[in-house]
């Protein structure tokens, strides 16, 4: 029974994943991201808090810098879980369940990843882009200038990155995100700011670091 409705939730959340990416790209600005809360959810039924939910904890999983070949995986782990602890749950603050959760799942798989890659000495498959651009040109740009924010983020702390990825790329305010983390907003105030000023650092370092180089060639 459990194998079958794991495989029912599979193909569900892989049907949904386009459209869950989809609705996230178009909803900023359009007011609160917690747009599912808004919408009523039967706490005693998995599929309504499936619905509810599902792009806000895509958008979570995404701001935590899970590969996109990996997302619909840690999509499928965290229903899961949700599914087996949803009886057990006490209704209040369903964003920060589902968040705390979430967060969970990730680090989780990260641990997973690298204990499989330091057993199999094997080296992730890097991830291709989604479609191609019009022009090569394009396509190089905006895989290289992924790949710097990638290596700029990867210099930050957890909280700065993922609160700085939630505010400046998911658009979520600064008291949803304090509600999601269960800190005070001005503690989310300063780790934006935080974030701001260390990859300005950054990206300034980076820039001189390539001028020295074709300096010296």
């Amino acid at each position: 029974m459990f194998l079958a409705w794991s495989a029912d939730l599979r193909h569900l959340s892989m049907a949904n994943v386009r459209r869950g990416h989809s609705r996230a790209s178009h909803s900023k600005g359009t007011g609160s991201r917690f747009q599912a809360a808004h919408r009523p959810a039967d706490l005693s039924n998995f599929e309504s808090v499936y619905t509810a939910w599902f792009t806000d904890v895509l958008r979570w999983i995404r701001a935590f810098g899970v590969p996109a070949a990996d997302q619909d995986d840690v999509l499928q782990d965290v229903f899961l879980v949700v599914h087996r602890r949803l009886a057990h749950f006490d209704g209040r603050n369903v964003a920060g369940w589902l968040y705390r959760i979430t967060a969970h799942q990730v680090r989780d798989r990260a641990r997973l990843r690298w204990v499989r890659t330091v057993l199999r000495r094997s080296v992730p498959v890097s991830n291709s882009l989604e479609a191609p651009d019009p022009t090569p040109l394009m396509t190089l740009e905006r895989r290289e200038n992924c790949a710097l924010l990638d290596r700029l983020l990867s210099h930050l702390s957890e909280p700065l990155r993922v609160t700085f990825v939630l505010f400046e790329v998911e658009g979520y305010t600064g008291e949803e995100i304090a509600e999601l983390q269960r800190v005070p907003v001005n503690t989310v105030r300063a780790r934006i700011h935080r974030a701001r000023k260390r990859l300005l650092e950054l990206l300034i370092a980076d820039r001189a670091r390539e001028k020295a180089g074709r300096g010296s060639q």
